[in-house]
């Protein structure tokens, strides 16, 4: 695991961050708690069991983007810097 999992996975979990009322983003979530109550009733044991499974697979999935997504992030902010920091006339210490 690299120091930048470390930090996104010690920092945040995605599920307990609260959710602003009226956003797109409760709409949705509220849509698939919906609909995915709705498919359960349908489903046997056997196949609920299979759709939570896929669930779980679909959120760890989603997991590993947002991580990939926050190193890029993280990793063009730091050229960005690096870049800054290059092209700034910068004191010798000497003048200082």
């Amino acid at each position: 695991m690299s120091m930048l999992e470390k930090i996104w996975l010690s920092g945040l979990d995605y599920q307990d961050r609260p959710v602003k009322k009226g956003s797109a983003m409760e709409r949705k979530l509220c849509l698939y708690a919906k609909n995915s109550d709705r498919m359960k009733a349908m489903l046997s044991e056997q196949q609920t069991e299979q759709y939570e499974k896929t669930i779980d697979a679909f959120n760890e999935v989603l997991t590993q983007s947002e991580i990939e997504a926050f190193e890029l992030g993280f990793t063009l902010a730091a050229r960005l810097m690096i870049d800054v920091l290059q092209s700034a006339e910068l004191p010798d210490i000497d003048e200082l």
